[in-house]
């Protein structure tokens, strides 16, 4: 869900629309460019399963997005971002307040439902071993598993060396004004083996009005199974942040979802070869049997460890395109995964954690996975 403060009261207005920037156009009419993901701290109907080559193809939808200036995990601004997030600093990073609305003057918006075929690329095992420093994780319990179903959030049991726990993690940025903030993400399968999947508020904008102007968020990592501070898989930055140049121009919660293109380590592994990906679907119905995962950082969580909730999505009538799901995560879970066809460790990512309502405890919500989703993979996907 978010891990910001982002208000429905208010609609963007032409003058919060200002300052666009880093957009360069691509080949398929996409636009090329870095964003990421969010929490704060202060000073998808049938479908065949396609490879992720075969998947990649212009849609109506398109994507922007922006550099971040650190080319490779050798670079001088990789390092420093790196050198950046200390312990302390992940340990500090806090999340907004959670979503209000006063008004249901968008009660009858229009339904999520799919603006194109269904199509999906699936997940991937690793197909190396990590190099570097001896990896040091929670005790591992059993080989995937499937644990019980339900609402309220619970800290993942399944084994800490294996996905979800290596695909899932915690991301960290900057935004403009110099704050700290945090969100969830999950590595995705394509044939870069680069791509991180989260919401479009962790790579871009105002976070809800909560930070002055808009901009591509800086400083900005994924730190696989994240647990209490510790990055037992590598802190890994970003190349590149995209979202749907639909929620660049207007920051609509309908096209709330970002991704993020990540550096190779300093062994010159790609992220997802290493540790593996989850597989990604768009236009399907929306009313899928998902696992959420994230790491929610408000009360009763504390953004430590990896949690997960059970349930169907169904679509809500408050927002156009986007969906419901009983799920009480809180602040900093946003853009943790929606998974479904969900296997114990891999599944299809089918919206991610986005938003949710002071007024509706126990519910979190997601833009509709639509062709706007399946514009994002295909501008990461090859790069």
């Amino acid at each position: 869900m978010t891990s910001e403060s982002k208000s429905h009261d208010d609609k963007p207005t032409p003058a919060a629309r200002r300052s666009r920037f880093g957009r360069a156009a691509v080949a398929t009419g996409l636009a090329a460019g870095v964003a990421l993901l969010c929490a704060a701290a202060v000073p998808a109907s049938a479908a065949t399963a396609a490879s992720p080559a075969a998947a990649v193809a212009p849609h109506a939808s398109s994507a922007s997005g922006h550099l971040t200036g650190s080319a490779s995990a050798a670079s001088t601004a990789a390092k420093r971002t790196v050198a950046y997030w200390t312990r302390a600093r992940m340990l500090a990073a806090a999340n907004g307040a959670s979503v209000s609305v006063k008004s249901a003057s968008d009660s009858h918006a229009a339904p999520a439902i799919a603006s194109g075929p269904a199509g999906r690329v699936g997940g991937t095992a690793p197909d190396e071993a990590l190099r570097g420093p001896a990896v040091r994780v929670p005790s591992a319990t059993s080989r995937g598993v499937r644990p019980a179903y339900g609402s309220i959030g619970s800290p993942w049991p399944g084994n800490a060396s294996l996905p979800p726990v290596t695909t899932t993690g915690r991301v960290f940025f900057t935004t403009r004004n110099g704050e700290s903030w945090s969100c969830s993400g999950s590595t995705v399968n394509s044939a870069g083996k680069d791509s991180v999947i989260t919401a479009g508020h962790c790579v871009y904008g105002s976070l809800g009005g909560q930070v002055s102007g808009e901009g591509w968020h800086t400083n900005w990592i994924f730190v696989p199974g994240y647990h209490n501070g510790y990055a037992p898989y590598g802190v890994w930055t970003a190349k590149e942040l995209w979202t749907p140049t639909a929620y660049y121009d207007n920051q609509d919660e309908g096209d709330d979802m970002g991704g993020a293109v990540i550096n190779t380590n300093a062994y010159g592994q790609h992220i997802v070869n290493v540790l593996g990906g989850q597989g990604i679907a768009w236009n399907y119905a929306n009313d899928q049997f998902v696992y959420d995962f994230g790491y929610p950082a408000e009360a009763p969580f504390n953004g430590s460890t990896l949690e997960y909730c059970t349930g169907s999505e169904f679509n809500w009538s408050g927002i156009a395109n986007t969906m419901g799901l009983p799920c009480n995560f809180t602040g900093g879970s946003s853009g943790g995964p929606w998974l479904m066809s969900f296997n114990g460790e891999f599944g299809y990512v089918n919206g991610v954690n986005d938003f949710g309502y002071s007024s509706l405890p126990g519910y979190i919500f997601a833009a509709y996975f639509g062709n706007n989703a399946a514009s994002l993979y295909d501008a990461m996907a090859n790069l």
